[in-house]
């Protein structure tokens, strides 16, 4: 009986510690996760912000925007008279 007892004992604490190491195993996955992806974001802003200030340095972008803008606004005949004047 008391061989019983202590067997049980035995178990209990094998299937705590059982459970404490799933336990311990998906907070540590969870947490190799969390960082990944927070490394992953730093980057992706550091790159997205490269992008913008190299955009915002083009001149040559901007001077073409006002071009398209110019053509969107003007009269279409105006429009057509600019046109024959670059094919010429």
């Amino acid at each position: 009986m008391m061989d019983d007892q202590l067997q049980g004992e035995r178990q209990m604490g094998f299937w705590s510690f059982m459970a404490l190491a799933v336990f311990l195993c998906v907070a540590l996955e969870a947490y190799r996760t969390y960082v990944k992806s927070k490394v992953g974001r730093s980057g992706d802003i550091a790159k997205l912000q490269a992008r913008i200030e190299a955009l915002e340095g083009d001149d040559g972008l901007e001077a073409r925007v006002r071009t398209l803008e110019a053509i969107v606004t003007d009269p279409k005949t105006r429009l057509g008279e600019e046109i024959d004047n670059l094919r010429a």
